[in-house]
């Protein structure tokens, strides 16, 4: 599953969950698709760039004349940037205050749809043994309404999804589709096998091989390959999903070196949308979590819920580099993050959880955190590209760009590096088939402070 995200929109968190999904053959019943979990929950935003896995199922061969997919819950964080104040479901959001502060709110929307498809890749003819992959591309745009101040969501709209047949266009060969930066620990290591758990997006299971690459192992590791990953580490992982519907291992990204569960810390991982150099405080979404310590307040916050973090008296800032040459091969760029200034709206950060008061009610309940470490880690957005790129940059209208980000500062075109040979391209095959007027998604780091690419690249895909 996959995300159109209008360019340009300030919605920091959208979850749906996905009840059911079946697919109607020419004669007899409707046929059930297996979703691993169940009834997965789908934070939209992150994929602007990225893919969700939904499951694999083995169905009858023949002729299939549509697909319907059930959603339910919607749940919405945005900034209200306007002058009115704005309501979905029983929630209200103030308008901006005078002094230009933030309003963050969040609306749940009671509401709930079947999407039947029926266009293109439909009609879809299935033999015995085949496999085969189906995409599913929800459009924010097209399901989200606001009049009068009225925020809504009607997945009942025209074209708020559509169905597409794997690979697309850049995909690696023999592969239907890449999973990135899936985050969360390691429950199981058997042979090249590497089973990981996400409190925000379940389990994925990946098969390591000569080609995996490692990130961030231990120096005193003599393999630097998966023999280097312990049960308990906190890694985000690369795979690419296979035509058989399994896993293989492209790049695992160790976040920590700590494979004692009882030395770990809780850590927490969100966008950016308010620093109070003051407090110090950051404030953010929670997009994902790694809970080992049974705290209740960490273990109820699920994604889309407001975390204030206040900073310790030392905090070590760090970027996490992903192993990209782009970054690595600029320092400056490494050390352009390394205080609280050099924090902005927008960047996506991890960090440990030293402790966890109670949450506080209001508007949006909220969790409390103290930290004193602070990683870089990738951020999605949609843009419209400005310039023709050239190799290896391109450069995104800065009217296109999510206005709540920060550190834009006069940039009219704001650069995005990639890195050859490890950037991966969706949609198109690399940066020359990019054009201007395209509108494209980026998984990239946000320096916006080191002016000569304020973007660095993991993933680009062209909507």
């Amino acid at each position: 599953m996959t995300d159109t995200l209008l360019a340009g929109t300030s919605i920091l968190s959208f979850k749906v969950t996905v009840t059911g999904v079946s697919l109607t053959p020419s004669t007899g019943k409707p046929v059930s698709l297996t979703l691993n979990p169940t009834t997965p929950i789908i934070e939209l935003t992150h994929l602007q760039s990225d893919s969700a896995f939904l499951g694999t199922s083995t169905v009858p061969s023949g002729n299939y004349t549509g697909a319907t997919i059930s959603f339910s819950s919607p749940d919405i964080v945005l900034i209200n940037q306007t002058t009115v104040a704005l309501t979905g479901g029983t929630a209200a959001c103030p308008p901006i205050s005078p002094g230009g502060a933030v309003t963050t709110c969040e609306f749940k929307p009671t509401t709930s749809g079947m999407i039947p498809l029926t266009t293109a890749p439909f009609p879809l003819a299935l033999t015995a043994n085949q496999q085969t992959g189906l995409s599913l591309d929800f459009n924010l745009n097209n399901a989200i309404t606001m009049t009068n101040g009225a925020v809504s969501v009607d997945f009942t709209q025209a074209n708020v999804l559509t169905a597409a047949t794997l690979p697309r266009t850049g995909t690696p060969s023999g592969s239907l589709d890449l999973i990135e930066d899936f985050t969360g620990i390691i429950t199981t290591i058997s042979g090249n096998s590497v089973t990981v758990h996400s409190d925000t997006k379940g389990t994925l299971t990946a098969v390591a091989n000569s080609s995996t690459t490692f990130n961030n192992l231990p120096v005193t590791c003599a393999g630097q390959n998966i023999s280097c990953l312990l049960a308990n580490q906190t890694v985000s992982i690369d795979a690419s999903l296979n035509l058989d519907g399994t896993m293989k291992l492209l790049e695992a990204d160790l976040l920590d070196n700590v494979s004692v569960l009882a030395n770990k810390l809780d850590a927490i991982e969100g966008t950016v949308f308010a620093v109070n150099a003051s407090a110090p405080q950051i404030s953010l979404v929670l997009s994902d979590k790694t809970v080992v310590s049974g705290n209740s307040v960490l273990t109820g916050a699920t994604g889309g819920t407001i975390v204030q973090v206040t900073l310790g008296t030392s905090p070590i800032f760090s970027v996490d580099t992903k192993g990209l040459s782009a970054v690595t091969g600029s320092p400056a760029a490494i050390n352009s993050f390394l205080a609280l200034a050099n924090v902005f709206a927008g960047q996506t950060l991890r960090m440990q959880v030293l402790a966890s008061p109670a949450p506080t009610a209001g508007l949006n309940s909220s969790v409390l955190v103290n930290t004193n470490s602070v990683v870089l880690r990738f951020s999605r957005v949609t843009g419209t590209i400005s310039i023709q790129p050239a190799s290896p940059f391109f450069s995104l209208s800065a009217t296109s760009l999510p206005s709540f980000l920060g550190g834009i500062g006069t940039f009219v075109n704001v650069p995005v590096q990639i890195s050859s040979g490890q950037t991966n391209f969706d949609g198109v095959t690399d940066v020359t088939g990019l054009n201007v007027g395209d509108s494209v998604s980026v998984r990239a780091l946000y320096i916006p402070n080191y002016l000569i690419s304020p973007f660095f690249a993991a993933k680009v895909r062209k909507q």
